[in-house]
């Protein structure tokens, strides 16, 4: 059995393109349509349904990507124990980030652990909770970093790295504001009921974070008068910042931006709401020595940053 063409018909299935899977198999769209049709013909199956622009899996097809996908983890395992044998240093790690917690995190570590692995590269994926899910799945990422509450865990190995509350934040100039708690000190708690006047401006719809800021809302018994929905977190303490409306956001968020905090009241909200920060990565994928390091590195960073939350 040639592995190299499993690789292919995974590619293809994965991207569900046969453009966009050449592209990722740095061979021409031609060339991949020719390994897929003397495949089939091999086989005496179709294992695509092909339109103009796409491919979508026939049954043979999801038969023989299940069995590729598994046949191809065990190579992976092999050669990743093989090479942790031999103390290899060198190879390239598929690493996935949601936007700006995951690469503040990244670029946190990432200069230890090249002191230790400076032969193993990164491959930065940036995406959505959802979005690092499927790609951990079908094994095109090695491991993510994702945000969520229990609610959102699916079939994938989590190690927790923090939990971290999420805060409302209101410009300094709001009447309420007299009642937060000075810089340096721990936050006080308001009722959210006290806002339901006022605009609020949030992460998007579809988001991870979104799903645990709703049931706020839903206790405090009135919906939010939107400003806009965003998927940056910098942009909505900015909103605040200039008192355009409020907002709700992680604590690590909050302080990211040390030129807003004389500028933003921050609160905990009566119900903490909160959210845990994970490493998730395949229960069946043997992690090298290389990831296994950094992620310890990623578990003593969340471990520091925990403890600078109760000091803002």
């Amino acid at each position: 059995m040639d592995l190299k063409q499993l690789e292919y018909i995974v590619a293809i299935a994965n991207h569900g393109n046969i453009s966009q899977a050449a592209y990722a198999m740095f061979v021409t769209p031609s060339g991949l349509n020719q390994q897929l049709k003397k495949l089939e013909d091999e086989l005496g199956v179709q294992l695509f349904y092909r339109d103009k622009h796409n491919v979508h899996l026939t049954e043979a097809g999801r038969i023989y990507v299940d069995n590729a996908r598994v046949i191809l983890r065990i190579k992976k395992n092999t050669y990743t124990m093989l090479n942790d044998l031999k103390g290899n240093t060198v190879g390239t790690l598929n690493l996935g980030l949601t936007h700006e917690h995951g690469i503040d995190l990244f670029t946190s570590v990432f200069p230890s652990f090249n002191k230790k692995y400076p032969g193993v590269t990164f491959n930065l994926t940036e995406g959505i909770v959802d979005r690092q899910h499927e790609l951990i799945k079908n094994g095109s990422l090695d491991f993510g970093i994702v945000m969520m509450g229990e609610q959102d865990k699916i079939n994938l190995n989590y190690i927790k790295l923090y939990n971290e509350n999420l805060i409302l934040g209101v410009s300094r100039k709001h009447p309420l504001a007299r009642f937060a708690a000075p810089p340096g000190q721990p936050l006080t708690t308001i009722d959210l009921k006290e806002f339901r006047k006022e605009r609020f401006s949030l992460i998007f719809a579809s988001s991870t974070m979104r799903k645990i800021v709703q049931p706020v809302f839903d206790k405090a018994g009135f919906q939010p008068h939107l400003l806009i929905e965003t998927a940056m977190n910098h942009a909505l303490v900015k909103m605040v910042a200039i008192g355009l409306c409020c907002t709700i956001i992680p604590e690590s968020r909050a302080f990211a931006n040390p030129m807003y905090n004389d500028q933003v009241a921050w609160f905990y909200l009566e119900s903490r709401p909160n959210w845990n920060v994970y490493i998730a990565c395949r229960k069946d994928i043997k992690l090298s020595a290389a990831a296994q390091y950094f992620i310890k590195l990623a578990q003593e960073y969340g471990a520091t940053l925990s403890q600078s939350f109760y000091k803002n």
